[in-house]
């Protein structure tokens, strides 16, 4: 297994294009300001942790889904 065909979008190409879609989605949800501390299990976790820890947990969240795009959105465009 060659570490530099990792990144290539190949051999999964469907299941990265899903993800894909949803780590895009994501970042829009978070352009239109969407509230994720209003959703149910927001709620629950926020009465148990606090707000601010929902409000990281999420933004850990978006920074992964950027991380996400950078890294199999080119390979995936170039193929």
């Amino acid at each position: 297994m060659d570490i530099l065909n990792l990144l290539e979008a190949t051999r999964n190409e469907s299941v990265v294009l899903i993800l894909l879609s949803i780590a895009v989605f994501r970042v829009y949800l978070e352009i239109i300001n969407f509230d994720f501390a209003s959703l149910p299990m927001g709620k629950m976790v926020a009465k148990s942790h606090g707000k601010d820890f929902v409000d990281r947990f999420h933004r850990m969240g978006l920074i992964f889904s950027i991380g996400y795009i950078l890294f199999f959105g080119p390979p995936l465009l170039l193929a």
